[in-house]
This record gives structure tokens, C-alpha cells and sequence, in this order.
């Protein structure tokens, strides 16, 4: 047993560690949150595994079989929840309805795992255990099924591959999680399955390390890429949602923080269809690039015009798999110089501000310290009797009307 309890623990410390690099080192998402849940739930199942195998004929033995049964069916609800996420399939009904079936069946199984423990004792033939092994085993058929679906609707390679990937590595595991346990059980041993999904955790990983498994883009940008920036940049997956912006796009939209993952294109840009007839036309052609003169709405309701470059991102299989947008705000700033009579400073200062700049990047180009910067803006607001980036923005559109 003891051999069962070192497998079981080794297993356990595999769960942890992925579910600390995936939440370290990935993107703030719901699929990866999901995943690390899914990484805590097999830890859970692990733990109690190895703890049965070591605390066999002990005030705890029975603490720790309802722990793994316990770790045993959470780990496919919460596999469940993470590939509908990964498949953005989370929303639909049909889904939603068999999530709360499963979780209504675990709570009945969960009730009688932990009132009388009958999991346990009903092992290996017992009708408890018996039930429970082929209702586990069909519902995390539910996760390759679901895998299917995406893998033959989505348009692109890499999601067809990691699909394929997933739908293998979990009908494998799930048939040898289940044969290992009654293999077990009628040899008078431990069940062990919860080592089992290791070899699906490793077909998960390498469809990440490989094909860009919950790579949320629309491509692996880098974040400091577009952080440092002077031009506000978008970037747009091939959902048209927004998945991230830097700090001169948070400035022209007037947003305090940061636009929230998959925030609807049409939100920002109010001509998003016009942009979308334009991409896929270019797409015929094969062009990457052009060019859109539209209008930005801000986190205010007001509108700001824009003249903005779009870069088309393709992955190395091809596939179009979103779009970079950069944008500079279109306002006839020399009438509006010559009208309030700014000086020469103020005006280099309102020109890196319209251009969604923040004032330590206008203090780095001006080669001027930060609070000269700071003094120059306070002195161009106090001028125009105005106290903010939004006021001016709207400011400068009511003179591009009034013209």
C-alpha cells in the first residue's frame, strides 16, 4: 500500500504544480481559472488516495475515502466546466441543463458518500460503487464529446488539433481510470485511478505548450509590446471581442482601467461592421493591412474620431486569428491652437495628449521631466477651463461641429 500511497502523492504535487503555473503564468480568463479548479479537484482526488493507502486501520481512513470520492466527481464536473469554457459553449441552454444534472446527481452520491460511506464499503461490486464508477465514466465522456463538436465547427487548425488531442487523451484515460479500479478492487487493493488522469494532464499540457492550447489573444502578443506604445492599440480575436488594449486606448476611450476581456468590438467601434465587410474582403485578396476612418465610443457615451491601421494576425498554419488596431484620434488641432491662443509648449503638450499618450511617454519625448509635463497640462486645462483628458476630447468635438 505504501507504493499506492507514494503514486498518489506524487500525482497530487503534479496537480498543485500545474495549477500554480497556469495561474501564474497565464492570461486572467475564466478558461484558465476553470483549469486550475480542474487542477485543485484532481489534487483533492490525489490526496485522498494517498491518504486511504496511509492511514489504512485509523481514526482518519474513513475521512479520507470520502475525500476521494469526493475529488473523484468533482474532477469531472469541473473538467466539464473548464472545456466549455476553452470552447466558448459555457452560455448554451443544453449545456447549462446537463451541468446541473451532474451536479444534482453528485450531491445525492455526495450525501451518501459522506452521511454513511457507502462509496467506500460498496467496493468494489457493491451497487453504490458500481453506479457511481459507470455514471463517472459516462459524464466524463461528456468532455471529449463536447471537444468533438468544437474541433469540427471551428475554422481553425491549431483548435481542430487540440481538440483531436483532448478527445483521445480523455477516452483513454477515462477507460483505463475505470479498468485500473476494478482491477484493483477484486485483487483485495486500493483503487488507484486518480493517477490515471496524470497522462491526461500531459496530453492537455503539450497541446498547450505546442499548439497554443488557451492562448487567448488572438495571438501570443506580447503585453509589453503594446504597453509602450504611444499609439492606442486594440486587439481584436477573430470573435470580434476585444481581449486587451493599452494604456493610450484606455486614454481615448476615457476608461479607468483596463477594457474587461472579450468586450464586444461594436462597443468601441461604431462602425465594427463596416471594419468586418473590410477584412473579409481583404482576405480575398490576401492582403494584411489598411486603413478605416471611423469614430471610438467612450466609456462616457461620447464619440471620438479616429483614423485607424489594421494589421491582420494569422498563426502559422494561416489562419486569421484576429487583428491589431491602431488608432489616432482625427481633430483639426491647429484652428483649435489658433483659436485659444495656446503657446508653442502647450500645443506639443495637447497634441501628445489627443494622441492618447500618458505623461511620462509625452515627458520621454519632449526630453522634459514629469512634473514639467504635469505643470504644462495643469497650465493648457487652467487655459481651456477644462480638468480632464475627457472634457478636452469632448471639447475638441464640439469645435470639429461647430466647423
Amino acid at each position: 500500500m505504501m507504493l499506492y500511497a507514494i503514486i498518489s502523492s506524487v500525482a497530487c504535487v503534479t496537480y498543485i504544480y500545474l495549477g500554480i503555473l497556469i495561474l501564474i503564468f497565464g492570461k486572467d480568463s475564466a478558461t484558465q481559472k476553470s483549469f486550475a479548479v480542474l487542477c485543485a479537484m484532481l489534487a483533492l482526488w490525489s490526496l485522498g488516495c494517498a491518504g486511504r493507502n496511509m492511514a489504512q486501520e485509523s481514526q482518519w481512513s474513513t475521512f479520507f475515502d470520502r475525500m476521494y470520492y469526493t475529488g473523484s466527481e468533482l474532477f469531472i464536473l469541473a473538467g466539464i466546466i473548464f472545456i466549455l469554457f476553452l470552447s466558448e459553449r459555457q452560455s448554451v441552454p443544453l449545456y447549462r441543463v446537463l451541468v446541473l444534472v451532474i451536479m444534482l446527481r453528485i450531491g445525492i452520491y455526495q450525501a451518501a458518500n459522506w452521511g454513511w460511506n457507502v462509496l467506500a464499503r460498496d467496493f468494489p461490486s457493491g451497487p453504490w460503487f458500481v453506479s457511481h464508477q459507470l455514471l463517472s465514466a459516462i459524464e466524463s465522456l461528456l468532455i471529449p464529446l463536447i471537444a468533438l463538436i468544437w474541433g469540427r465547427k471551428t475554422t481553425l487548425h491549431r483548435e481542430r488539433i487540440q481538440s483531436r488531442i483532448i478527445v483521445v487523451s480523455t477516452v483513454c484515460g477515462t477507460s483505463i481510470g475505470v479498468l485500473v479500479d476494478f482491477l484493483s478492487g477484486f485483487k483485495g487493493n486500493n483503487p488507484i485511478s486518480c493517477t490515471i488522469p496524470v497522462l491526461w494532464m500531459v496530453a492537455v499540457c503539450y497541446a498547450i505548450i505546442r499548439y497554443g492550447l488557451m492562448r487567448f489573444a488572438p495571438a501570443h502578443v506580447n503585453r509589453e509590446l503594446i504597453k509602450h506604445m504611444d499609439r492606442a492599440v486594440f486587439v481584436i480575436d477573430s470573435a470580434w471581442k476585444i481581449t486587451d488594449c493599452n494604456a493610450a486606448a484606455q486614454s481615448l476611450t476615457c476608461q479607468t482601467e483596463n477594457l474587461k476581456h472579450s468586450t464586444p468590438m461594436e462597443d468601441v467601434f461604431l462602425d465594427s461592421q463596416a471594419i468586418q465587410r473590410k477584412v473579409e474582403a481583404l482576405l480575398a485578396t490576401g492582403e494584411h493591412n489598411f486603413s478605416h476612418t471611423g469614430f471610438l465610443l467612450t466609456a462616457e457615451g461620447h464619440t471620438v474620431p479616429v483614423a485607424t491601421s489594421f494589421s491582420l494576425i494569422s498563426d502559422k498554419w494561416g489562419d486569421r486569428i484576429g487583428i491589431l488596431g491602431f488608432c489616432l484620434p482625427k481633430f483639426d488641432l491647429n484652428a483649435f491652437i489658433s483659436r485659444y491662443h495656446l503657446s508653442e509648449r502647450q500645443a506639443e503638450i495637447l497634441q501628445h495628449i489627443v494622441n492618447g499618450r500618458t505623461q511620462i511617454q509625452t515627458a520621454e519625448a519632449l526630453f522634459i521631466s514629469l512634473a514639467t509635463v504635469k505643470t504644462h497640462t495643469t497650465g493648457l486645462y487652467n487655459r481651456l477651463g477644462i480638468s480632464s483628458r475627457s472634457e478636452l476630447y469632448a471639447m475638441l468635438r464640439g469645435e470639429s461641429q461647430e466647423e
